[in-house]
């Protein structure tokens, strides 16, 4: 009788990246795959996993480095989802700001405090602007996943909070009346977040006056360029008592998500998205998407860190080497 394969529960997104996983089309060698895939937003699919409901799972950045810290519950696999620069995701109204030094004394909005656009946001506005996590009040229109620690800055909340996926019409609104001087928010990824388009100016532009406060496209590559960080969002964790349990997981889940990659790309991506990759990949002059622990990759987490200990999310300076997966290194 043929030994019956363990089984593994997997929380995804349902795109050109993981299709051929969610559909059958890869699998995991020696295992079988449970992948749960309908979820209202990110949001909830990071939330369902931090509170163990997945053994694998797509998961925030900046929140995967904070549980970490408290408690080695999850160790990450070198696979990187969503990636892009976040400037075109900070919102003004028009006319009510001059200058993004302006936004000293200010109250920003935000769709979590944690979420990891936010958080590569805020690092932002403080390398190139030089303005301090602590010289802005903050307003939480959504459900936070996990914070972890008390905050160095006081933070209003909207209570009870916006249910997952509709936290950014909150925001525009109080953008646009004035209420919030500017909003911090998630939204399009990749070569949309280099060169624009997408699907966040419409939808915050609902609101009049509302509009993203950094548009250049040539300054945003010249930042890429210049720094050598290009923000992850989603990384790929696991239970690290899972990686425990089954030693040979790690290895064979990074191949599998490196197969379902190629296999989305020659399959499941339209011409435009093939295009916009093309162009993505020309300004790093590397694959972001390329499911490896690079040069790149280091820089940016390492930066990840230091932005969450500033903004008080954190408070140790971690080793990457405490944070991947062992195979991350090979």
């Amino acid at each position: 009788m043929a030994k019956e394969k363990p089984n593994i529960k997997l929380g995804l997104p349902h795109d050109y990246r993981t299709r051929a996983l969610v559909e059958g089309e890869v699998g995991i060698e020696g295992y079988q795959a449970d992948i749960v895939h309908d979820f209202a937003s990110p949001g909830e699919r990071h939330y369902r996993f931090a509170q163990g409901e997945f053994d694998v799972g797509e998961f925030s950045a900046a929140t995967f480095l904070r549980s970490r810290e408290k408690a080695p519950r999850f160790l990450a696999l070198p696979v990187f989802f969503d990636r892009g620069p976040r400037q075109r995701n900070i919102f003004y109204c028009e006319g009510k700001l001059q200058h993004p030094g302006e936004l000293k004394g200010k109250k920003i909005g935000c769709f979590r405090y944690g979420a990891t656009a936010v958080v590569w946001a805020r690092g932002f506005l403080l390398d190139e602007y030089g303005l301090k996590t602590t010289d802005m009040g903050w307003y939480v229109s959504g459900q936070e996943v996990y914070i972890g620690r008390d905050l160095p800055v006081k933070v209003e909340r909207l209570e009870p909070p916006t249910p997952f996926g509709q936290e950014k019409a909150v925001l525009a609104r109080l953008v646009s009346e004035g209420k919030l001087h500017a909003a911090l928010v998630a939204g399009d990824i990749g070569y949309l977040g280099i060169f624009g388009g997408g699907l966040l100016p419409k939808i915050m532009g609902e609101f009049p006056g509302v509009k993203p406060l950094f548009e250049n496209t040539e300054e945003i590559i010249r930042h890429i360029k210049q720094t050598r960080i290009y923000p992850i969002i989603h990384l790929i964790a696991m239970k690290t008592e899972i990686a425990e349990k089954h030693p040979d997981l790690p290895a064979k889940l990074i191949q599998a998500f490196r197969q379902a990659k190629e296999l989305g790309v020659k399959k499941y991506m339209s011409p435009e998205e093939i295009a916009g990759y093309e162009k993505e990949k020309a300004v790093l002059e590397e694959d972001p998407y390329a499911h490896v622990l690079g040069e790149t990759e280091k820089r940016t987490m390492r930066a990840l860190i230091r932005y969450q200990i500033e903004q008080g999310l954190m408070k140790s300076d971690l080793p990457l080497e405490s944070l991947f997966v062992r195979e991350a290194f090979a």
